[in-house]
Parts: C-alpha cells; sequence; structure tokens
C-alpha cells in the first residue's frame, strides 16, 4: 500500500488537534466542578458561621441579662 506525501502529517497534525482539544474540554470540565465545590464550601461555611455566631450571641445577651438582674438587687 503506498501513502501519498504528506498525508501522514495531515493525519497526524488532525489527531494532535482533536487530542489537545479534549484536554482543554477535560480541564474545563475540572475547573468547573472545582468552583462548583469552592461555591458549595463557602455557602456551607457561611451557614456553619452564622449558626454559631447566633448561639454566641444569643449566649452573651443571656449572659448581660443575669448580670443586669443581679445588679437590680
Amino acid at each position: 500500500m503506498r501513502v501519498a506525501p504528506g498525508t501522514l502529517d495531515v493525519a497526524a497534525r488532525e489527531r494532535d488537534e482533536l487530542w489537545e482539544a479534549s484536554i482543554r474540554r477535560d480541564q474545563e470540565l475540572k475547573r468547573r466542578a472545582m468552583e462548583a465545590e469552592r461555591y458549595h464550601w463557602h455557602t456551607g461555611q457561611a451557614q456553619r458561621l452564622k449558626e454559631t455566631m447566633t448561639k454566641l450571641v444569643e449566649h452573651h445577651e443571656r449572659q448581660a441579662q443575669k448580670l443586669l438582674e443581679g445588679m437590680s438587687v
């Protein structure tokens, strides 16, 4: 079987271009997945901090109220 000169070079270039395009797509999918993970972590952390801070504020308000009540006696 005889191959025309330059045919293999074109096929190899096309194969390389397809491979590079698949790598770019894979990297983009991974980047988007990482962004989604970071988004979910930050929103979850914000919620956890809100809950913790709410409990902390309520604790200090109770402590202040006890002190205020103790001063009235």
